[in-house]
């Protein structure tokens, strides 16, 4: 008992000692300090590459969705119309349970529900309770990229 005590106490002194060594060296050696300063800027750097990276990837995830809406048929008559919403959230549901990693075709078939649909609103508002929230993201998404004009 006592030896354990003795070397839980060298131990805490020596991590005290280091911390109050690091502590020296990054106030006084400029050296130390730039090291440092690189280092973070490095990781800064990376972590905002990665960031860019996945905003990039997202969008052409929106992209391809939206591509695959638009290459849909859309019905005419109301009785098309219903029984083609009926089939795509059917799908898009399916398609969700199925493959929960590949989101962008389910969100492709509830987005198509979306446009054929007489009060699309009401029909968000009933999607934001029951979809699951990585297609809702998606949905939110397509909805704002397809709204906004594009400037080329």
């Amino acid at each position: 008992m006592r030896n354990s005590v003795i070397i839980g106490s060298l131990l805490a002194a020596a991590a005290v000692g280091y911390g109050v060594y690091f502590d020296y060296k990054r106030r006084n050696d400029p050296a130390f300090r730039k090291t440092l300063k690189r280092r973070y800027k490095k990781v800064h750097e990376a972590k905002k590459q990665e960031e860019e990276i996945a905003i990039k990837q997202f969008d052409e995830v929106i992209e391809d969705a939206l591509e695959i809406v638009k290459s849909t048929p859309t019905p005419s008559s109301a009785e098309e119309k219903e029984l083609f919403f009926m089939q795509q959230v059917a799908r898009g549901e399916q398609l969700f349970q199925q493959q929960p990693d590949n989101i962008k075709e389910s969100a492709a078939c509830f987005y198509a529900a979306l446009k054929v649909y007489p009060q699309p609103v009401e029909l968000f508002a009933i999607y934001e309770r029951t979809v699951p929230e990585p297609i809702m993201n998606l949905l939110r998404a397509m909805q704002t990229k397809e709204s906004t004009p594009t400037v080329e």
